[in-house]
């Protein structure tokens, strides 16, 4: 019954979808490196990886973990990188760093609903603030992006709705702008600042920026992205269903919990058979030993426990096994904890993707 139900859920995206469809790992702070990437990279990959957000300030400056945040493995022609700061000219600044790293591009990260880094005048905090202000550090990192000698060449940013009081022509008139001064790439949040995740994201509103965009703009070649409440491959359907003409969709807390499922919703793109079996087991203990590769010791206990918060939520007792995770640290007590769990629940160590 549950392959008649994927084989149904891969042949409806294949019949609304096509192949041009791009799938993209969101910029997630402490989750999105190098670690996550090879789990992803693993099962296929994805189209576009964004690196989790850069403080443009301490990449300047030299700060001693700075190293780890511009990692480009596994795929570095995939890498977009992504910048956060008040400061424009700091912005500027990393971007001149990060360009000649090759990838795609930059993005600016004007979505961030973080208190912290609203409260400093980044983050979301850059869709309240003159649309002049603006304007002036877009001009500055598009110039970096025509200087650089790699193929860093696109300028991209990812917003949300704005604050409670946002509407339709606030938001447009914002794309305009950004439209304006050499952006050919839009991931919409359909969130407000102050909703944060809290409710389900109003993909109705990435389709009407679609629409107005492209009708407006025929020639810009614009690329949409849409991005949240994406889980599973049937919130694909419904999600695109929702907004038909949008470029791609960006996976972000789904893709932590299920790093296979770009494989799953490409496969249904593409119309292609798949045989996935996974050991949940052996696939969480892969990455924290290349945590323990990839990240300063520093970083170990925050990005497994990060980590563990969404993937136990694979499991029946999830919370119970978060709980564990989050609360030892150590990789052999953290390794006997996952033991001891699926010893106990033998039936959820394997998952079968078949169709």
């Amino acid at each position: 019954m549950l392959v008649k139900l994927y084989l149904k859920i891969a042949t409806n995206l294949h019949i609304l979808y096509n192949s041009t469809m791009k799938l993209l790992l969101a910029p997630m702070a402490t989750l999105s490196h190098q670690a996550l990437r090879n789990l992803i990279y693993r099962f296929g990959g994805c189209d576009e990886y964004y690196c989790e957000m850069i403080h443009a300030t301490s990449l300047v400056s030299g700060g001693k973990f700075e190293e780890y945040y511009i990692k480009t493995l596994p795929e570095p022609e995939k890498m977009v990188w992504q910048l956060t700061d008040y400061r424009e000219d700091a912005i500027e600044k990393a971007g001149k760093i990060v360009s000649e790293l090759g990838g795609i591009g930059i993005d600016i990260n004007m979505g961030c609903p973080a208190p912290d880094i609203y409260k400093t005048g980044a983050g979301c905090a850059w869709m309240s603030k003159p649309h002049t202000e603006i304007a002036s550090m877009l001009k500055k990192v598009k110039s970096v992006l025509e200087n650089s000698t790699t193929s860093c060449k696109r300028l991209s940013c990812k917003i949300r709705l704005g604050e409670e009081d946002f509407t339709t022509e606030k938001l447009f008139a914002y794309c305009d702008m950004l439209v304006s001064e050499g952006v050919t790439q839009i991931t919409l949040h359909p969130r407000t600042r102050k909703e944060k995740y809290t409710r389900k994201a109003r993909w109705e509103y990435v389709n009407q920026l679609c629409e107005y965009l492209k009708s407006k703009y025929p020639t810009l070649n614009l690329q949409i992205i849409g991005n949240g409440s994406i889980f599973s491959v049937e919130d694909v359907i419904s999600s695109i269903k929702k907004a038909p003409n949008i470029d791609g969709i960006m996976l972000g807390r789904s893709a932590i919990q299920k790093p296979w499922l770009f494989k799953e919703i490409s496969a249904g793109l593409n119309k292609e058979s798949l045989e996935l079996e996974i050991d949940l087991l052996n696939l969480a203990i892969d990455f924290m030993q290349d945590i323990q590769v990839c990240q300063p010791q520093e970083f170990w206990k925050t990005r497994i426990q990060r980590f563990f918060i969404y993937f136990c939520d694979n499991f029946q007792f999830g919370n119970y096994l978060k709980s564990q995770m989050i609360n030892n640290e150590g990789f052999e007590i953290q390794k006997k904890i996952l033991e001891d769990y699926f010893e106990k629940m033998p039936q959820e160590r394997i998952i079968k993707i078949h169709r």
